[in-house]
């Protein structure tokens, strides 16, 4: 099945083009916004040629593609007419108001989910590019290699560039919180732009007190947070949808844009603004109780879970977490502790699962999850081809991930940045104390190691189950075929 046909019968099982209210992708999945989730034919969905599964997540509905996610989503814009950008809101399809779901804290947290999600998923590039530079820039450094020296113009080069895809987070989540919320993408790229302009930095700097139209101000720097930002586009879809139901058309051009400014200004640096600093500060610092109260384990049971969050496509809020830890301060040494990890478990399942197959459609599966995680960052193909198919598998992977964590754990392992989840995973330990990194990478070895040695004696089905799969048609032809 090619683009445009896959695209189309997705399309035709969601419910048609009308049903969709929102519409973006992550690495591997397309992620919907729907009116009538009832509307979703998932059997028909999960049988196309191309598709590793679906799931409800997060108040979204989730197709798993794989790498090529991308090509499928510019298609699937096109043919359902879209817009053209990533995470674009319909705005021909608002939710309507009798499909609102009753109060409950599973909606709340659906929302909240799917709103994180929302905001982050499109910046993850930018996420891994400015990971990847820091990484370099650690490398190169006098900390690491001592190729260039602090003042040499290309660690100060690869320094700031890779500082800046961080820095300026409240513009990027502007640009795509005013997506996800169908606001003026240009006005909120303006006020991500105002928190973090040189001036507001130097007032809030000075502690000295300052008002916004009489209305006093708590200063808080904004640079590389995230739930401002987020909570300010959302107030201005709003604010913005009040002010053209009272402005005159001719007018709204001119009005509508500078009363929204002009609304949210006290808004966002009076109240928004410093709300979600504190909730941010208060997320970060309950990942740090947990680690306080649990120590080692604590950063053991996050690893050990990663992989069942990752598949439920809820992980984005708590990478966000970490992200304001390394904007912070400087690392994160709680969630992507292990999370990096997990990585490397996954390339042992894949790897132990090509090597125990005697099946060539199998070996073939596992050959190329390998390489998908290995070279391309991307676990999905593993966690959905293998893991999901053979559930003694995901325990084999739980239980290294939490050996090589509580490892990092006693070794006070720290991530500080955000890279590609290939086989280079483990340098985003580089950062600190050049010992860092080596026992980062010990820790991914004992997490290799362990969930490779499990596949390996225990295999990833009972005797039983394997030998009556070796003589039937293989039931993963079609994943082979895919990957």
């Amino acid at each position: 099945m090619n683009k445009e046909e896959l695209a189309k019968e997705i399309i035709d099982n969601i419910g048609g083009k009308e049903n969709v209210t929102h519409v973006g992708h992550c690495m591997t999945r397309l992620r919907f916004n729907l009116k009538d989730k009832s509307a979703v034919a998932i059997d028909p969905i999960k049988s196309l040629d191309g598709v590793m599964g679906v799931q409800f997540s997060g108040g979204q509905f989730q197709i798993i593609i794989g790498p090529g996610v991308e090509d499928l989503y510019e298609t699937l814009v096109k043919l359902g007419d879209f817009g053209e950008q990533q995470g674009q809101t319909i705005k021909s399809n608002p939710e309507p108001a009798a499909k609102k779901e009753r109060f409950s804290f599973k909606t709340i947290l659906d929302k909240m989910m799917d709103t994180i999600a929302g905001c982050l998923t499109p910046i993850l590039p930018i996420l891994i590019v400015a990971g990847l530079i820091k990484m370099l820039a650690a490398l190169v450094g006098p900390s690491m290699l001592n190729l260039a020296g602090e003042s040499s113009d290309i660690y100060r080069l690869l320094t700031f560039v890779g500082d800046a895809g961080f820095y300026y987070f409240p513009v990027f989540v502007g640009l795509s919180g005013a997506k996800k919320f169908g606001s003026n993408q240009m006005i909120a790229l303006l006020m991500g732009v105002i928190l973090v302009h040189p001036s507001f930095v130097e007032i809030v700097a000075s502690g000295e007190p300052f008002s916004v139209f009489g209305i006093p101000m708590t200063p808080s720097s904004y640079s590389s947070t995230v739930i401002p930002m987020i909570l300010i586009t959302w107030a201005m879809s709003y604010v913005e949808k009040y002010l053209k139901r009272f402005i005159p058309t001719a007018l709204s051009t001119l009005l509508v844009p500078l009363l929204t400014v002009l609304i949210m200004l006290p808004l966002g640096l009076c109240l928004l603004g410093p709300l979600g600093t504190i909730i941010g500060l208060g997320l970060g610092n309950g990942l740090i109780l947990l680690r306080e109260l649990f120590g080692p384990f604590g950063v053991a049971i996050i690893g050990a879970l990663y992989l069942p969050i990752v598949a439920t496509g809820m992980h984005l809020p708590l990478i966000a977490t970490a992200l304001m830890s390394i904007t912070t301060l400087g690392y994160d040494n709680t969630v992507l502790v292990g999370a990096l990890v997990t990585v490397y478990t996954s390339l042992a399942i894949s790897l132990g699962f090509m090597l125990k197959s005697k099946d060539p459609q199998k070996r073939s599966l596992g050959l190329s999850c390998f390489v998908s995680q290995s070279l391309g960052g991307v676990g999905e193909p593993t966690l959905f081809g293998i893991q999901f198919r053979y559930k003694r598998t995901i325990i084999y992977s739980m239980l290294g991930a939490f050996a090589g964590s509580l490892y990092a754990g006693f070794m006070n392992c720290a991530v500080y940045f955000v890279g590609a989840s290939n086989f280079m995973a483990a340098l985003g330990y580089t950062g600190g104390a050049s010992s860092g990194i080596f026992h980062g990478v010990i820790a991914c070895g004992i997490g290799f190691v362990v969930t490779f040695t499990l596949i390996m004696v225990f295999g990833y089905e009972p005797k039983t189950a394997v030998n009556k799969e070796e003589s039937e048609p293989s039931v993963i032809q079609e994943l082979s075929e895919e990957q």
